[in-house]
């Protein structure tokens, strides 16, 4: 099977079933993102902005994790 889409294997097809639970789309200084739930915050994993320079903020890297999240 062949699939055309952006998003990560591991989000299509989780090995845990409760994988999905744990994603939340969050807005971050406005910018949309997908973003992991944790213990201490969230975890940026995906960016959801057509606009390119929100792409080169350090702040809104995957991988950064956030405390606190809003306009």
């Amino acid at each position: 099977m062949i699939l055309y889409t952006m998003m990560p294997q591991e989000l299509i097809f989780p090995e845990d079933a409760n994988a999905w639970n744990k994603i939340k789309m969050l807005n971050v200084k406005g910018v949309p993102v997908l973003a992991e739930q944790l213990d201490e915050g969230y975890r940026i994993t995906r960016i959801l902005s057509s606009n390119p320079f929100d792409y080169l903020n350090p702040e809104l890297a995957p991988g950064n994790v956030i405390r606190h999240f809003g306009p």
